[in-house]
Protein backbone atom coordinates (compact mmCIF):
# COMPACT_ATOMS: atom_id res chain seq x y z
CA UNK A 1 0.00 0.00 0.00
CA UNK A 2 1.44 3.37 -1.04
CA UNK A 3 1.56 6.29 1.45
CA UNK A 4 -1.18 8.05 -0.56
CA UNK A 5 -3.47 5.03 -0.50
CA UNK A 6 -2.81 4.57 3.22
CA UNK A 7 -3.74 8.21 3.90
CA UNK A 8 -7.02 7.77 2.02
CA UNK A 9 -7.82 4.59 3.94
CA UNK A 10 -7.09 6.23 7.31
CA UNK A 11 -9.27 9.20 6.36
CA UNK A 12 -12.13 6.95 5.26
CA UNK A 13 -12.04 4.98 8.53
CA UNK A 14 -12.01 8.19 10.54
CA UNK A 15 -14.91 9.64 8.55
CA UNK A 16 -16.97 6.48 9.06
CA UNK A 17 -16.38 6.64 12.81
CA UNK A 18 -17.10 10.38 13.03
CA UNK A 19 -20.26 10.17 10.92
CA UNK A 20 -21.67 7.54 13.26
CA UNK A 21 -20.58 9.34 16.45
CA UNK A 22 -21.89 12.74 15.30
CA UNK A 23 -25.21 11.36 14.13
CA UNK A 24 -25.86 9.48 17.36
CA UNK A 25 -24.56 12.40 19.43
CA UNK A 26 -26.64 14.89 17.46
CA UNK A 27 -29.85 12.86 17.83
CA UNK A 28 -29.46 12.06 21.52
CA UNK A 29 -27.66 15.34 22.28
CA UNK A 30 -30.38 17.46 20.63
CA UNK A 31 -28.03 19.25 18.20
CA UNK A 32 -29.01 20.03 14.61
CA UNK A 33 -25.53 21.42 13.99
CA UNK A 34 -23.97 18.09 14.98
CA UNK A 35 -26.40 16.14 12.78
CA UNK A 36 -25.47 18.43 9.89
CA UNK A 37 -21.81 17.81 10.64
CA UNK A 38 -22.50 14.06 10.63
CA UNK A 39 -23.96 14.33 7.12
CA UNK A 40 -20.82 16.23 6.16
CA UNK A 41 -18.59 13.42 7.46
CA UNK A 42 -20.74 10.82 5.68
CA UNK A 43 -20.27 12.65 2.39
CA UNK A 44 -16.53 12.55 3.01
CA UNK A 45 -16.69 8.78 2.55
CA UNK A 46 -17.91 9.35 -0.99
CA UNK A 47 -15.10 11.81 -1.69
CA UNK A 48 -12.59 9.34 -0.22
CA UNK A 49 -13.75 6.76 -2.76
CA UNK A 50 -13.37 9.28 -5.60
CA UNK A 51 -9.91 10.31 -4.39
CA UNK A 52 -8.89 6.66 -4.00
CA UNK A 53 -9.59 5.84 -7.63
CA UNK A 54 -8.40 9.14 -9.12
CA UNK A 55 -5.16 9.04 -7.13
CA UNK A 56 -4.56 5.41 -8.06
CA UNK A 57 -5.05 6.06 -11.77
CA UNK A 58 -3.12 9.32 -11.65
CA UNK A 59 -0.03 7.62 -10.22
CA UNK A 60 0.20 5.13 -13.11
CA UNK A 61 3.34 5.64 -15.25
CA UNK A 62 3.13 6.91 -18.85
CA UNK A 63 2.29 4.32 -21.50
CA UNK A 64 1.79 4.12 -25.25
CA UNK A 65 -1.73 5.58 -25.13
CA UNK A 66 -0.91 8.12 -22.40
CA UNK A 67 2.62 9.40 -23.10
CA UNK A 68 2.16 12.33 -20.69
CA UNK A 69 1.04 10.05 -17.88
CA UNK A 70 -2.38 9.74 -16.22
CA UNK A 71 -2.32 12.97 -14.20
CA UNK A 72 -5.62 14.17 -15.66
CA UNK A 73 -7.34 11.52 -13.50
CA UNK A 74 -6.18 13.45 -10.43
CA UNK A 75 -7.48 16.71 -11.92
CA UNK A 76 -10.87 15.15 -12.66
CA UNK A 77 -10.94 13.68 -9.16
CA UNK A 78 -10.27 17.10 -7.65
CA UNK A 79 -13.13 18.66 -9.64
CA UNK A 80 -15.53 15.84 -8.68
CA UNK A 81 -14.57 16.11 -5.00
CA UNK A 82 -15.31 19.84 -5.17
CA UNK A 83 -18.75 19.26 -6.69
CA UNK A 84 -19.61 16.65 -4.05
CA UNK A 85 -18.56 19.07 -1.32
CA UNK A 86 -20.83 21.77 -2.78
CA UNK A 87 -23.82 19.40 -2.87
CA UNK A 88 -23.16 18.42 0.74
CA UNK A 89 -22.92 22.04 1.84
CA UNK A 90 -26.19 22.96 0.16
CA UNK A 91 -27.92 20.00 1.84
CA UNK A 92 -26.61 20.95 5.27
CA UNK A 93 -27.65 24.60 4.81
CA UNK A 94 -31.15 23.56 3.72
CA UNK A 95 -31.66 21.26 6.71
CA UNK A 96 -30.49 24.01 9.05
CA UNK A 97 -32.94 26.47 7.52
CA UNK A 98 -35.76 23.99 7.99
CA UNK A 99 -34.81 23.62 11.65
CA UNK A 100 -34.77 27.40 12.19
CA UNK A 101 -38.39 27.58 10.97
CA UNK A 102 -39.44 24.96 13.49
CA UNK A 103 -40.07 25.37 17.20
CA UNK A 104 -36.91 24.44 19.10
CA UNK A 105 -37.92 22.50 22.20
CA UNK A 106 -34.71 20.65 23.15
CA UNK A 107 -31.31 22.03 24.06
CA UNK A 108 -27.99 20.37 23.18
CA UNK A 109 -25.66 19.60 26.07
CA UNK A 110 -22.31 18.11 27.10
CA UNK A 111 -22.63 14.98 24.92
CA UNK A 112 -22.96 16.95 21.70
CA UNK A 113 -20.19 19.38 22.72
CA UNK A 114 -17.77 16.53 23.55
CA UNK A 115 -18.30 14.83 20.19
CA UNK A 116 -17.78 18.15 18.39
CA UNK A 117 -14.44 18.62 20.20
CA UNK A 118 -13.40 15.07 19.30
CA UNK A 119 -14.27 15.74 15.66
CA UNK A 120 -12.15 18.91 15.63
CA UNK A 121 -9.09 17.09 16.98
CA UNK A 122 -9.38 14.09 14.65
CA UNK A 123 -9.99 16.13 11.50
CA UNK A 124 -7.18 18.57 12.22
CA UNK A 125 -4.82 15.60 12.67
CA UNK A 126 -6.03 14.08 9.39
CA UNK A 127 -5.44 17.41 7.66
CA UNK A 128 -1.76 17.61 8.62
CA UNK A 129 -1.17 13.90 7.91
CA UNK A 130 -2.81 13.89 4.46
CA UNK A 131 -1.37 17.27 3.41
CA UNK A 132 2.18 16.08 4.15
CA UNK A 133 1.72 12.99 1.97
CA UNK A 134 -0.08 14.99 -0.75
CA UNK A 135 2.82 17.45 -1.04
CA UNK A 136 5.42 14.68 -0.99
CA UNK A 137 3.68 12.80 -3.81
CA UNK A 138 2.68 16.02 -5.67
CA UNK A 139 -0.92 14.78 -5.70
CA UNK A 140 -3.58 17.49 -6.14
CA UNK A 141 -6.40 15.10 -5.23
CA UNK A 142 -4.71 14.16 -1.93
CA UNK A 143 -4.06 17.83 -1.21
CA UNK A 144 -7.72 18.58 -1.92
CA UNK A 145 -8.74 15.78 0.42
CA UNK A 146 -6.43 17.17 3.12
CA UNK A 147 -8.15 20.56 2.93
CA UNK A 148 -11.45 18.71 3.01
CA UNK A 149 -10.39 17.38 6.42
CA UNK A 150 -9.52 20.94 7.46
CA UNK A 151 -13.04 22.12 6.46
CA UNK A 152 -14.45 19.29 8.55
CA UNK A 153 -12.52 20.61 11.55
CA UNK A 154 -13.76 24.16 10.89
CA UNK A 155 -17.34 23.01 10.46
CA UNK A 156 -17.07 21.13 13.76
CA UNK A 157 -15.83 24.33 15.39
CA UNK A 158 -18.89 26.13 14.05
CA UNK A 159 -21.07 23.29 15.35
CA UNK A 160 -19.39 23.52 18.76
CA UNK A 161 -20.03 27.27 18.94
CA UNK A 162 -23.69 26.69 18.06
CA UNK A 163 -24.00 23.91 20.64
CA UNK A 164 -22.43 26.02 23.40
CA UNK A 165 -24.65 28.98 22.48
CA UNK A 166 -27.82 26.89 22.55
CA UNK A 167 -26.67 25.25 25.77
CA UNK A 168 -26.53 28.71 27.35
CA UNK A 169 -29.99 29.75 26.25
CA UNK A 170 -29.45 31.03 22.70
CA UNK A 171 -31.39 28.20 21.04
CA UNK A 172 -31.24 29.58 17.50
CA UNK A 173 -27.43 29.46 17.51
CA UNK A 174 -27.37 25.69 16.97
CA UNK A 175 -29.27 25.65 13.64
CA UNK A 176 -27.54 28.89 12.62
CA UNK A 177 -24.21 27.15 13.16
CA UNK A 178 -25.44 24.29 11.01
CA UNK A 179 -26.28 26.74 8.22
CA UNK A 180 -22.88 28.41 8.55
CA UNK A 181 -21.21 25.01 8.27
CA UNK A 182 -23.11 24.40 5.05
CA UNK A 183 -22.03 27.70 3.51
CA UNK A 184 -18.39 27.14 4.50
CA UNK A 185 -18.47 23.71 2.93
CA UNK A 186 -19.89 25.16 -0.32
CA UNK A 187 -17.06 27.72 -0.50
CA UNK A 188 -14.38 25.06 -0.15
CA UNK A 189 -16.09 22.87 -2.74
CA UNK A 190 -16.26 25.77 -5.18
CA UNK A 191 -12.53 26.45 -4.79
CA UNK A 192 -11.57 22.85 -5.52
CA UNK A 193 -13.97 22.50 -8.45
CA UNK A 194 -12.76 25.73 -10.05
CA UNK A 195 -9.13 24.64 -9.64
CA UNK A 196 -9.88 21.26 -11.20
CA UNK A 197 -11.76 22.72 -14.15
CA UNK A 198 -9.05 25.34 -14.63
CA UNK A 199 -6.43 22.59 -15.01
CA UNK A 200 -8.67 20.71 -17.44
CA UNK A 201 -8.69 23.88 -19.57
CA UNK A 202 -4.85 23.84 -19.67
CA UNK A 203 -4.54 27.05 -17.66
CA UNK A 204 -1.04 28.58 -17.76
CA UNK A 205 1.26 29.22 -14.81
CA UNK A 206 0.60 32.36 -12.82
CA UNK A 207 2.41 35.64 -13.47
CA UNK A 208 4.98 35.12 -10.70
CA UNK A 209 6.13 31.72 -11.99
CA UNK A 210 6.13 32.92 -15.60
CA UNK A 211 8.34 35.86 -14.60
CA UNK A 212 10.74 33.40 -12.97
CA UNK A 213 11.07 31.50 -16.26
CA UNK A 214 11.77 34.81 -18.05
CA UNK A 215 14.60 35.49 -15.59
CA UNK A 216 16.12 32.05 -16.15
CA UNK A 217 16.14 32.43 -19.94
CA UNK A 218 17.54 35.97 -19.75
CA UNK A 219 20.48 34.68 -17.70
CA UNK A 220 21.62 32.33 -20.50
CA UNK A 221 23.99 34.41 -22.69
CA UNK A 222 23.48 32.25 -25.81
CA UNK A 223 19.73 32.89 -25.76
CA UNK A 224 19.33 36.11 -27.75
CA UNK A 225 15.56 36.22 -27.46
CA UNK A 226 12.63 33.97 -26.59
CA UNK A 227 8.93 33.90 -27.39
CA UNK A 228 5.81 31.71 -27.45
CA UNK A 229 6.24 30.58 -23.84
CA UNK A 230 3.34 28.26 -23.01
CA UNK A 231 2.54 26.15 -19.96
CA UNK A 232 -0.21 23.83 -18.76
CA UNK A 233 -0.91 21.73 -15.69
CA UNK A 234 -1.68 18.01 -15.75
CA UNK A 235 -2.51 16.45 -12.40
CA UNK A 236 -0.19 18.73 -10.46
CA UNK A 237 2.66 18.37 -12.98
CA UNK A 238 3.51 21.23 -15.35
CA UNK A 239 4.47 21.02 -19.03
CA UNK A 240 6.24 24.00 -20.62
CA UNK A 241 7.32 24.81 -24.16
CA UNK A 242 9.19 27.85 -25.44
CA UNK A 243 11.00 29.13 -28.55
CA UNK A 244 14.54 30.49 -28.08
CA UNK A 245 16.52 32.51 -30.61
CA UNK A 246 20.24 31.71 -30.97
CA UNK A 247 23.01 32.84 -33.30
CA UNK A 248 22.18 31.40 -36.75
CA UNK A 249 25.87 30.50 -37.19
CA UNK A 250 25.61 27.92 -34.41
CA UNK A 251 25.86 24.27 -35.31
CA UNK A 252 22.94 21.95 -34.62
CA UNK A 253 24.76 20.35 -31.69
CA UNK A 254 25.62 23.72 -30.14
CA UNK A 255 22.03 24.92 -30.48
CA UNK A 256 20.85 21.68 -28.90
CA UNK A 257 23.24 22.21 -25.99
CA UNK A 258 21.84 25.69 -25.35
CA UNK A 259 18.30 24.27 -25.43
CA UNK A 260 19.27 21.52 -22.98
CA UNK A 261 20.80 24.06 -20.59
CA UNK A 262 17.56 26.08 -20.69
CA UNK A 263 15.42 22.96 -20.18
CA UNK A 264 17.39 21.73 -17.17
CA UNK A 265 17.55 25.15 -15.50
CA UNK A 266 13.76 25.55 -15.69
CA UNK A 267 13.08 22.03 -14.38
CA UNK A 268 15.53 22.58 -11.51
CA UNK A 269 13.85 25.87 -10.54
CA UNK A 270 10.43 24.26 -9.99
CA UNK A 271 9.37 21.20 -8.00
CA UNK A 272 6.51 20.13 -10.27
CA UNK A 273 7.73 20.72 -13.85
CA UNK A 274 7.55 17.39 -15.68
CA UNK A 275 9.26 18.49 -18.88
CA UNK A 276 10.20 21.53 -20.97
CA UNK A 277 10.16 21.49 -24.76
CA UNK A 278 12.63 24.06 -26.12
CA UNK A 279 12.37 24.95 -29.81
CA UNK A 280 15.59 26.45 -31.21
CA UNK A 281 15.25 29.25 -33.80
CA UNK A 282 18.00 30.71 -35.94
CA UNK A 283 15.81 33.72 -36.60
CA UNK A 284 12.78 35.31 -34.97
CA UNK A 285 10.11 33.18 -36.64
CA UNK A 286 7.37 35.06 -34.81
CA UNK A 287 8.14 38.05 -37.02
CA UNK A 288 9.26 36.34 -40.24
CA UNK A 289 7.42 33.70 -42.24
CA UNK A 290 10.48 31.48 -42.55
CA UNK A 291 9.23 28.82 -44.94
CA UNK A 292 12.01 27.83 -47.33
CA UNK A 293 10.92 25.73 -50.28
CA UNK A 294 14.40 24.56 -51.33
CA UNK A 295 15.63 21.42 -49.56
CA UNK A 296 19.21 20.41 -48.73
CA UNK A 297 19.04 17.62 -51.28
CA UNK A 298 18.07 20.08 -54.01
CA UNK A 299 20.86 22.49 -53.08
CA UNK A 300 23.46 19.72 -53.17
CA UNK A 301 22.15 18.70 -56.59
CA UNK A 302 22.84 22.30 -57.68
CA UNK A 303 26.32 22.62 -56.15
CA UNK A 304 27.81 19.23 -57.13
CA UNK A 305 27.67 19.73 -60.94
CA UNK A 306 29.27 23.17 -60.55
CA UNK A 307 32.14 21.77 -58.48
CA UNK A 308 32.65 18.78 -60.78
CA UNK A 309 32.80 21.01 -63.88
CA UNK A 310 35.68 23.05 -62.50
CA UNK A 311 38.07 20.24 -61.65
CA UNK A 312 40.93 20.32 -59.16
CA UNK A 313 38.52 19.84 -56.25
CA UNK A 314 37.99 16.70 -54.19
CA UNK A 315 34.45 15.32 -54.37
CA UNK A 316 31.86 15.48 -51.58
CA UNK A 317 33.07 18.63 -49.80
CA UNK A 318 31.54 19.62 -46.46
CA UNK A 319 28.48 21.80 -47.05
CA UNK A 320 26.56 23.79 -44.47
CA UNK A 321 23.30 25.55 -45.28
CA UNK A 322 21.87 28.52 -43.38
CA UNK A 323 18.34 29.89 -43.65
CA UNK A 324 18.39 33.49 -42.43
CA UNK A 325 15.87 36.27 -43.10
CA UNK A 326 14.39 34.56 -46.15
CA UNK A 327 17.83 34.12 -47.69
CA UNK A 328 19.79 30.92 -48.27
CA UNK A 329 23.48 31.01 -47.41
CA UNK A 330 25.71 28.09 -48.40
CA UNK A 331 29.10 27.40 -46.80
CA UNK A 332 31.43 25.05 -48.73
CA UNK A 333 34.73 23.73 -47.38
CA UNK A 334 36.92 22.79 -50.34
CA UNK A 335 39.96 20.52 -50.54
CA UNK A 336 42.15 20.76 -53.59
CA UNK A 337 42.74 17.65 -55.66
CA UNK A 338 46.50 17.97 -56.16
CA UNK A 339 49.22 20.49 -55.46
CA UNK A 340 47.93 23.81 -56.72
CA UNK A 341 49.57 27.12 -56.15
CA UNK A 342 47.90 29.50 -53.71
CA UNK A 343 47.01 31.83 -56.55
CA UNK A 344 45.29 28.97 -58.39
CA UNK A 345 43.32 27.99 -55.27
CA UNK A 346 42.20 31.58 -54.74
CA UNK A 347 41.05 31.85 -58.33
CA UNK A 348 39.14 28.54 -58.02
CA UNK A 349 37.46 29.68 -54.81
CA UNK A 350 36.36 32.91 -56.49
CA UNK A 351 34.96 30.96 -59.44
CA UNK A 352 32.99 28.58 -57.19
CA UNK A 353 31.52 31.50 -55.24
CA UNK A 354 30.56 33.36 -58.43
CA UNK A 355 28.85 30.37 -60.03
CA UNK A 356 26.89 29.41 -56.88
CA UNK A 357 25.61 32.94 -56.35
CA UNK A 358 24.58 33.08 -59.99
CA UNK A 359 21.95 30.41 -59.32
CA UNK A 360 18.45 31.55 -58.34
CA UNK A 361 18.30 29.34 -55.27
CA UNK A 362 21.48 30.52 -53.49
CA UNK A 363 21.58 34.11 -52.20
CA UNK A 364 25.08 34.00 -50.80
CA UNK A 365 27.99 31.55 -51.00
CA UNK A 366 30.90 31.43 -48.59
CA UNK A 367 33.74 29.25 -49.82
CA UNK A 368 36.42 28.11 -47.38
CA UNK A 369 39.69 26.32 -48.12
CA UNK A 370 40.51 23.23 -46.12
CA UNK A 371 44.30 23.40 -45.64
CA UNK A 372 44.80 19.69 -45.03
CA UNK A 373 47.16 19.58 -47.98
CA UNK A 374 50.30 21.36 -49.15
CA UNK A 375 50.30 24.09 -51.77
CA UNK A 376 52.77 23.98 -54.60
CA UNK A 377 55.38 26.66 -54.01
CA UNK A 378 55.75 29.30 -56.76
CA UNK A 379 58.77 28.82 -59.05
Amino acid sequence: MTPGTKAIAVGAAANLFLAFAKFVGGIFGNSMALVADAIHSLSDLVTDVVVYFSHGVGQLPPDKNHPYGHGRAETIGTAVVGLLIIVTGLGVAYESWETINQTIEKTPGATAASIAVLSILINEGLYHYTLKIGKASKSPSLTANAWHHRTDAISSIAALVGILGAWNGFHIMDPLAGGLVGLMVCKVGFDFSSNGFRDLMDTALNEEKTKKIFEILNEIPEVLHFHDLRSRTIGGEVLIDVHILVNPEMTVTEGHQVAEVARRKIIKAFTNVQDVLVHVDGEHDAEIENLYTVTRKELIEITNPILESLGGIKSDPEIRIHHVKRKIIVDIFLQMDGNQKMEEAQKLISEVKSRLEATSQIDRARVFLDLNFEFKKPA
